[in-house]
């Protein structure tokens, strides 16, 4: 058996949602915002990789192998995906505003192009950037 301490910080975002930390399939700890706790790690889970989710979207995997006992095992969200971009989908309505109360063709265009990279972002973030939603650190 291998002892972790697991260790979430205090954050306004993804205040009111639980990390799940998992060892391969295994999910082996729930944390609450700004909760620590310790966990053990069987032998036979050793070979897989320690990771961390929130809805759908996760963390990147560390091998567990490599994770000294007793280590502090530190989950926060990512600052850019959790906090900033909740800024840049405000701009949503703004493109909508140019696209539609618009009088020339030209910021009509402008807006449907920022509308058309905006789309792109979010669904690109969602998906490809989705196991960077959480940061796993050994420390």
């Amino acid at each position: 058996m291998k002892p972790l301490k697991i260790k979430r910080h205090q954050e306004n975002f993804n205040k009111f949602c639980s990390y799940d930390l998992f060892v391969g399939s295994d999910k082996i700890a729930k944390l609450k915002n700004g909760e620590e706790k310790s966990v053990e790690i069987s032998t036979e889970l050793e070979n897989e990789q320690l990771y961390a989710k929130i809805q759908w979207c996760g963390s990147t995997k560390i091998n567990v192998n490599s994770i000294e006992p007793n280590a502090t095992i530190t989950i926060t969200g990512n600052e850019f995906l959790n906090r900033r971009m909740p800024f840049i989908i405000g701009l949503f309505p703004v493109v909508g505003i140019i696209i539609f109360t618009g009088t020339s063709q030209l910021t009509k265009n402008i807006g449907i192009g920022v509308l058309i990279l905006l789309l792109v972002f979010l669904v690109g973030t969602l998906t490809i950037g989705r196991s960077k939603w959480l940061r796993v650190e050994v420390g």
